[in-house]
């Protein structure tokens, strides 16, 4: 059995609790809390360890456990020099049996070894689908992504994995989206030798694990201190992490893996085969595509100092079949949807084309005048200029006649003003009136702070209502008296404060924007939009040195049902392009994937999945 090593501080003991589930693994390969195990199912695995892609790396599968953690070794294999593999494994009985993949670079890759774990899902759901690839558990690929995501999981739940399940998974990456995508930066900076942990660490996921267990995530009633944490332990310098935060939510391969989880993408598709319209917003950024594929990489390298304006992008002409080919009718989209793991190329009214891949999500009914909407996250690239672009969007159904749903932007809202539920993530905002929904924006990938670039810029809240009447059709958002706009760290003496962040609008009172249904270039009733928009920096303060941002003016879009904000500066030329504000989860991004979880025996609360 091998389990980590913790230099920096004890981590925990293998307790005899822990001892007998390991033996249990070890005599029939069983564990994760499920049945007994009887015999065992041979499976075909094609994927990739991709950091930058690793290559000779050895990938190990586990059960019970990732690795570094004790799980059991069910079978192994050498990755080719594109990091990529195809192995068969003998996967154990037991529909509670969590399966996950291991993959380590060889000896002497990097001052800190490159250490990487993912999880697969249940091991009969494996099974029963016989061959999974890339391209329909993406999972598959073993990344930074992932293994911050197991690590803020075994944070969270005692170091144990014996009731990790898909829908368990899916929720931590809702739940804590942000903190992980903190995290995965800095597994990236280290694994990319753009950056080297301040005190010896025994591998990358020792480091994601460390970050995790000493930071307050997002779901605590502070603003959460997972980038300080992750900026401590590179040492306060490391100027890669905003840059590769941001590389990673605009890539198309990292991306699907912070959105929805990845429950096995066979035999059930997400979006009912019919006529759709594409409503979208596509945002360039200054990171190029070369940050997440070649390993070393320094951002300065990889970045361009101009994005395309953020656009709105409609396409009302979108067929999906039955067997999954999205086709559009004036030929501008065309892709495929496998499970909810869409691959699409979109060719824009200025000659742009993106390729871009994407997870899909049911939108609640009540969000779309109680038709079945869809939610789709993702990134890719622009193919002219290799700018990796983020890509937010709703398919919205059509009926015969022609006409698409409508939007239902204050369904949680009731008779008396009040929002119908308000999401553990948003407690512990002060300052939203009765009739106010709260939104935490994380301001992590958007303002370079001079030396301490990657310092934790804590969030943004703010306080959403809509216009009265049973069709609005605009919001009014005013800035929260909230401890989250004010944020005091004293980390091991790094002592960190940030004050004064604040979204503000031109012809508004102080902190006020209005936000309208977006009519450019065409109607796009599922995107809202809010022009002349100043997004100032708070003031940071790192030991004795004060640094402010530049301010940011420009438009700003939300797509309902979507986890960020784009702001795009009013000018092209500016070196910011196109800043992401990702928002924490609230009421209106309950994507669900509920109908797919069901093959797999989970059934998961309606909720951001």
């Amino acid at each position: 059995m091998q389990h980590r090593s913790h230099p920096l501080r004890l981590r925990f003991a293998l307790l005899p609790a822990a001892a007998a589930v390991a033996l249990a693994l070890a005599g029939c390969g069983g564990g994760g809390g499920g049945g007994p195990v009887s015999s065992a199912t041979p499976a075909s695995f094609s994927g990739a360890a991709i950091d930058a892609p690793i290559a000779g790396a050895i990938i190990t599968f586990t059960a019970g456990a990732p690795l570094a953690d004790g799980g059991q070794s069910i079978g192994n294999i050498t990755a080719n020099s594109q990091g990529g593999f195809t192995v068969t494994v003998n996967l154990p009985s037991g529909t509670g049996v969590p399966i996950f993949a291991n993959a380590a670079a060889p000896a002497g890759a990097g001052t800190t070894p490159l250490e990487l774990a993912s999880y697969l899902g249940q091991s009969d759901a494996l099974a029963a689908v016989g061959a999974l690839t890339t391209s329909n558990l993406p999972d598959l690929d073993i990344s930074p992504v992932t293994t911050a995501a197991l690590a803020v999981y075994a944070a969270t739940n005692n170091n144990s994995f014996a009731a990790l399940t898909p829908a368990a998974y899916a929720l931590t990456l809702s739940t804590y989206r942000n903190d992980i995508l903190a995290i995965a930066a800095a597994v990236k900076a280290v694994g990319d030798n753009l950056c080297t942990p301040a005190q010896p660490i025994g591998s990358t996921s020792d480091l994601a694990l460390q970050i995790a267990q000493n930071a307050k995530l997002s779901s605590t009633n502070t603003a959460s201190t997972t980038l300080a944490t992750a900026a401590a332990y590179l040492g306060g310098s490391c100027s890669a992490l905003p840059a590769l935060q941001m590389a990673i939510l605009a890539d198309s391969r990292f991306a699907p893996e912070l959105d929805l989880g990845d429950l096995i993408e066979a035999n059930v598709q997400a979006v009912v085969p019919g006529s759709y319209q594409l409503q979208s917003v596509i945002a360039e950024t200054t990171v190029l595509q070369t940050i997440n594929t070649v390993a070393g990489s320094t951002p300065g390298g990889t970045t361009t100092s101009t994005a395309n304006p953020a656009e709105v992008f409609v396409d009302d002409t979108i067929q999906v079949d039955a067997s999954g080919n999205v086709t559009s009718g004036d030929n501008k989209v065309s892709g495929t949807l496998y499970g909810n793991l869409l691959s699409l190329q979109v060719k824009d009214g200025n000659g742009n084309v993106y390729q871009l891949r994407a997870k899909v999500g049911s939108l609640p009914t009540a969000l779309s005048s109680g038709q079945q909407a869809y939610g789709v996250q993702g990134g890719g690239i622009n193919t002219a200029n290799q700018a990796l672009t983020l890509f937010n969007a709703d398919l919205v159904p059509v009926a015969a006649g022609g006409a698409a749903a409508a939007p239902s932007w204050n369904a949680y809202w009731t008779a008396s003003g009040a929002p119908t539920g308000m999401g553990s993530e948003d407690s512990g905002i002060k300052g939203c009136a009765t009739g106010q929904l709260a939104l935490r924006f994380d301001l992590n990938t958007v303002f370079p702070q001079g030396t301490h670039s990657d310092d934790a810029l804590g969030s943004l809240a703010e306080c959403v209502a809509p216009t009265a009447g049973s069709a609005s059709t605009s919001w009014t958002m005013v800035t929260a008296a909230s401890t989250y706009n004010q944020f005091n760290e004293d980390h091991d003496g790094w002592v960190f404060n940030m004050q004064g962040a604040s979204l503000g609008q031109a012809g508004q009172p102080s902190g006020t924007v209005v936000w309208s249904e977006a009519t450019t270039p065409t109607a796009a009733p599922y995107v809202m939009q809010a022009d002349n928009v100043t997004l100032t920096p708070p003031t940071i303060t790192t030991n004795s040195a004060t640094t402010a941002g530049t301010a940011i003016t420009g438009s700003a879009y939300y797509v309902l049902g979507s986890r960020s904000v784009v702001l795009s500066p009013a000018s092209a030329s500016t070196s910011q392009g196109n800043a992401i504000l990702n928002i924490q989860g609230n009421l209106l991004s309950q994507l669900s994937e509920s109908s797919r979880n069901s093959q797999q025996g989970d059934q998961p609360s309606q909720g951001d999945h």
